[in-house]
């Protein structure tokens, strides 16, 4: 159903260490041009020494800020979408908030965890605020440092993955501009499919899980991409129904960097126009819940995407969760 908002304005940041695909063949003892055949990535930026979740979240919150001429106090509310937060408490929101220097009671600041797809949920959860009129701006960033739990041993998932964060601010529609629909589905039958068993309440420090690497990053991608063949198909079909357009008036998809294989399949299999997607997976890589609003912000600021155009906002999440929504920016 369409939603009664639109996006202000967007931002990103991307942290400065850069670690090339050549770099890992070399620190892994892997046969030189084996990480890049094997990830499509050929560099992604991690985190440095003094980088964190909650520096990158306020950079990217800020640059949105900045280019919507607001400030942080001139937000309702501050969603921050993340898989891992940077701390178990307070919130990842509430530290963005305070490095900003909000004002004390200004606004609410909470995060939430739909993990590739925190953005999408991040602004459905902005839209049902600000349409029940309990919020006019809110402020949504998703943030991951996927640096920190990835298993070397796997090349399938270790050198697919970047750091980064990516910020919207989401406002009443108007002017043309709107959120013409947002789905969000879940497959719980793949559960395993995608997963960091501890961490959590059921294994930690406390209570050890039985191997270490339970701690760490693990995916089954072949596995993800037959759900994905069977079921994606049909999701964007009633995507594009329920927002009342074709593929054919969409002027740019933005999808999550899943993988190169992912980005293959959209292009191939969805029937979506190859030159109206942006690809930022060799550069990047997949940055969790960041990727898709950060591939997002590159297509505004690189002028791809303009005000009044379509875009078309797809991927998946650990889940299996499919999202997709249909905007006019």
């Amino acid at each position: 159903m369409p939603l009664p908002v639109r996006l202000l304005s967007v931002g990103s940041h991307t942290p400065a260490v850069r670690v090339t695909s050549a770099e890992l063949d070399q620190r892994y003892a892997r046969t030189p041009g084996t990480t890049q055949a094997r990830s499509g990535v050929s560099v992604r930026q991690w985190v440095g020494p003094h980088d964190s979740s909650v520096s990158m979240a306020a950079a990217a919150l800020d640059q949105a800020l900045r280019r919507a001429g607001l400030v942080i106090d001139d937000l309702d509310a501050l969603i921050v979408a993340a898989v891992a937060p940077e701390q178990p408490m307070p919130t990842t929101a509430v530290l963005v908030a305070r490095r900003l220097g909000a004002a004390d009671g200004a606004l609410q600041a909470f995060d939430v965890n739909a993990s590739c797809l925190g953005f999408l949920t991040g602004v459905q959860q902005a839209a049902f605020g600000i349409g029940a009129g309990m919020w006019h701006r809110v402020g949504v960033v998703a943030v991951d440092v996927a640096s920190k739990g990835l298993n070397h041993a796997d090349l399938e998932s270790s050198a697919l993955f970047g750091d980064g964060a990516a910020a919207a601010v989401v406002g009443p529609a108007g002017q043309g501009s709107s959120l013409l629909s947002l789905r969000l589905r879940t497959y719980p039958s793949a559960a395993q499919l995608c997963r960091i068993p501890a961490g959590g309440t059921r294994w930690n420090t406390v209570t050890p899980p039985p191997e270490a690497s339970d701690y760490l990053f693990a995916m089954d991608g072949l596995g993800m991409m037959k759900l994905v063949a069977r079921a994606m198909p049909a999701f964007l079909a009633e995507t594009l129904d329920e927002a009342g357009v074709t593929l054919d008036e969409v002027a740019v998809v933005v999808p999550h960097q899943a993988s190169a294989l992912g980005l293959r399949f959209l292009r191939e299999r969805l029937g979506v126009r190859p030159e109206s997607v942006v690809d930022l997976l060799a550069e990047r890589g997949n940055q969790v819940s960041a990727s898709m609003p950060t591939a997002l912000a590159a297509a505004v600021e690189t002028g791809r995407l303009r005000r009044g155009d379509l875009a078309l906002l797809i991927g998946t999440g650990a889940g299996l969760m499919f999202g997709a929504a249909v905007l006019r920016f």
